[in-house]
């Protein structure tokens, strides 16, 4: 799933919209009247944000929401997306894992 969740952030536009998405809580973002979560963006301000027609949109948020990166909350007709915390934790994992691991050298002359 390493492989899916970095493929989906290796494209512009993918990682531009995490970027918007991250920007999140913002003066588009719509919260539940009841308990006052935030449900996210609707896809219009997306479109305005990112300039792209509405069908490559729908493509790249499709790519995240497989990542596990994105998640979508329909509420009544509407469409609200916000970043999923757990998914962009897991990139962060992937790409710590990547770390090279301290290597111990032993200094001539110390006893080890």
């Amino acid at each position: 799933m390493a492989v899916v969740r970095l493929k989906a952030l290796a494209d512009p536009t993918r990682l531009k919209l995490v970027s918007i998405l991250a920007e999140l809580p913002d003066d588009h973002t719509v919260f539940d009247p009841r308990c006052g979560t935030a449900y996210g963006v609707c896809f219009c301000h997306l479109e305005d944000r990112l300039g792209l027609s509405a069908p490559t949109i729908s493509h790249h948020l499709k790519a995240l929401r497989e990542a596990g990166l994105v998640e979508a909350v329909r509420v009544g007709k509407w469409t609200y997306y916000r970043l999923l915390a757990l998914g962009i934790e897991r990139v962060l994992n992937d790409v710590a894992r990547l770390r090279p691991k301290p290597k111990l050298i032993q200094i001539e002359g110390e006893a080890g």
